[in-house]
């Protein structure tokens, strides 16, 4: 159980991936790596994957004693793995959401074996160099982002506890022996800093286990890690801004999560995810008009064939739209655009959300029979924890009176 629940406080910070962006050149070898990098990293967080991965190939196949093209195909199998399962998302890791429902990331045949491949070759890469010279930055920094890479695989996808604790301890120090040679290597901050930050997120009980097994939590102290990554990287930047932006709505610091998120919408703005998280942030904040704004924004985008966001998974913008409105307590706005979600036959997650904000706004509009059918609803699919104890909270007394801890930005 302790195991475990460290496991799966890692994994939140480790979902996300930690491509490489542009870094400074050193000899036409280190700029064409440069330069591939920064091209295969604005591809990827625009969810243009198979362009990444394209980019990412050929770049190992030019240099292959380069740990760089395998290490980031590897990112790029398991960012779309991850999008596709709503796993990089704000309200995912709001109250550890991910990790109470029943889905999971499943890979297709072909994924698991471009992972496992793409990993293997970095793994290989790296260690034929650290065997030359064991003190080799880059080197060292793949073989733990490796790692760190695996490690949150091992968790979400396998469910291997015992692997993904070695695997992300064996990430931290290698990165922090990176950080004793050279400490203005700032990619090297964000694996430790995510490692220390979740230690300190667990409860009192599992952090004093924590500490006798030398685990020691800074909540402060990772974050500023992570931000140090997303601000002054070079090859994982955004990925740590990412990181940085997520975590920043987990500590209800509402106005960094969007000064962060914006900052990646600007520079990615194919990706819909981004435009999501910033509903959601903007709902937490009570902006519920600028979020009304950009959720219709965002079904006119998809709608009209923009970018990616064709990629969104079914009822998920009409989610976000929808809990903007019912925040504004326009329910019966809300409850026409969630019942537009839950036409679009909606994963049993995402239905899940949509009835239990479609019953809220019912007993917001006095609805409270139809309510409770919806709240029924949400108990018998039972495919997110938290949304069912919601639920059968709610059963006791109306929404948003009694609405619980979490499920209202007011509350």
């Amino acid at each position: 159980m302790f195991r475990r629940a460290v496991l799966l406080a890692i994994a939140g910070g480790l979902l996300l991936p930690l491509a490489a962006a542009a870094q400074p050149a050193a000899g036409n070898a280190a700029a064409a790596i440069a330069a591939a990098e920064a091209a295969g990293a604005q591809f990827l967080f625009d969810y243009d994957f198979e362009e990444a991965l394209r980019t990412y190939r050929e770049l190992g196949e030019r240099f292959p004693e380069h740990p760089s093209g395998p290490y980031n195909a590897a990112v790029t199998v398991w960012t779309r793995l991850a999008q596709r399962s709503n796993a990089v998302r704000g309200p995912s890791l709001r109250n550890d959401r991910f990790f109470s429902q029943d889905g999971r990331p499943e890979p297709t045949p072909e994924e698991e074996t471009a992972f496992r491949e793409d990993l293997e070759e970095a793994y290989r890469r790296s260690e034929a160099r650290l065997e030359r010279d064991p003190d080799h930055p880059e080197a060292l920094y793949h073989l733990g982002a490796a790692e760190a890479l695996e490690a949150g695989w091992a968790v979400i996808v396998d469910r291997a506890w015992f692997r993904a604790t070695r695997l992300i301890r064996r990430a931290v120090g290698r990165h922090r022996r990176l950080q004793q040679l050279d400490p203005g290597f700032r990619d090297a901050y964000v694996v430790p800093g995510t490692y220390v930050y979740s230690i300190a997120r667990l409860p009192r009980a599992l952090r004093m286990i924590a500490f006798l097994f030398g685990m020691r939590g800074d909540l402060e102290g990772g974050l500023e890690a992570i931000r140090l990554t997303a601000d002054e990287g070079r090859r994982a930047r955004w990925g740590s801004l990412w990181t940085y932006e997520l975590l920043m709505q987990r500590e209800g610091r509402e106005d960094e999560a969007l000064a962060a998120i914006r900052r990646l919408g600007r520079r990615f703005p194919k990706n819909p995810d981004f435009a999501l998280d910033e509903i959601t942030v903007l709902t937490a904040l009570g902006e519920f008009d600028a979020a009304v704004g950009l959720g219709e924004a965002v079904l006119e985008r998809r709608e009209a064939g923009f970018g990616n966001y064709h990629l969104l998974l079914p009822g998920l913008a009409e989610a976000g739209l929808g809990e903007a409105l019912l925040f504004g307590e326009r329910w019966a706005d809300a409850e026409a655009v969630l019942n537009r979600g839950l036409a679009a036959d909606p994963s049993p997650e995402v239905r899940a959300n949509l009835l239990l904000r479609r019953a809220n706004a019912r007993d917001g509009a006095g609805r409270r029979p139809d309510a409770l059918r919806d709240y029924g609803e949400v108990i018998r699919i039972d495919a997110d924890d938290i949304l069912k104890d919601w639920a059968n909270a709610l059963r006791q007394a109306p929404w948003p009176d009694a609405a619980p801890a979490g499920s209202h930005p007011a509350r």
